[in-house]
């Protein structure tokens, strides 16, 4: 932890915001998008690829989601249902939740990964806003078409947006996330948290860094 513990009079009426893949997921499952790629035998021979020209500027954003969704073509909803059962949600999250809550604060996700998976955590847990991207499907098969509701870069500024919509002050936001595209959303919040970062660049972006696998940690850095 970087800094003295955080207020908790600053912690009420709160905007909180999420990450959602290797946040509320276990650090194992830092991409939705890779793991349905595992679960269909599609990693190897597709999906490291396309991350891969899209790391080196390749492709943009857009084109690397239709290359990450391209493989699964025709690939049964039954089968993709699976494929998202397999990923794993990290311990700690009702108390962490209901933290928050009892704080009255608002919760929000903000996700690159996979839509459906991301609104059925939501639903469940009762967040206040969600948006993450979009796979479609038509008549129970993947057509390879993606909706992209959250770009590169792009976390920072939907951040903004919803503190104006609920109005809410930067000074009352805080921003948990694990990746180098949660960066620009640490930017934009007052306070910020990395859990187990993904890199070094992540952690020194963060006011507080996580090291736990279980959310119940960063309970810890408020001064109860």
């Amino acid at each position: 932890m970087k800094k003295s513990k955080i207020r908790i009079d600053n912690l009420e009426n709160s905007l909180i915001t999420f990450d959602f893949d290797g946040t509320l997921t276990t650090a194992d499952y830092r991409s939705s998008w890779q793991a349905v790629h595992e679960y269909f035998g599609t990693w190897a021979t597709h999906g490291k690829k396309a991350l891969q020209q899209y790391l080196d500027g390749e492709i943009n954003y857009t084109e690397f989601c239709i290359a990450d969704a391209y493989p699964w073509i025709n690939q049964s909803e039954s089968e993709y249902q699976k494929a998202l059962d397999t990923i794993k949600l990290r311990e700690g999250i009702n108390e962490l939740l209901s933290f928050f809550r009892k704080n009255d604060c608002t919760l929000v996700i903000i996700s690159q990964g996979l839509g459906d998976l991301v609104d059925k955590f939501a639903k469940k847990y009762k967040f206040d806003y969600w948006v993450a991207n979009e796979l479609i499907r038509k008549k129970d098969r993947i057509t390879g078409e993606v909706v992209i509701n959250v770009d590169a870069h792009e976390k920072g500024r939907i951040l903004r947006s919803l503190l104006k919509t609920f109005d809410i002050p930067k000074q009352k936001s805080i921003a948990i996330g694990d990746a180098s595209a949660d960066i620009d959303m640490f930017k934009s919040a007052q306070i910020s948290i990395a859990i187990e970062p993904s890199s070094d660049k992540v952690a020194a972006s963060a006011d507080y860094i996580c090291r736990s696998k279980n959310l119940i940690e960063i309970i810890t850095f408020f001064d109860l």
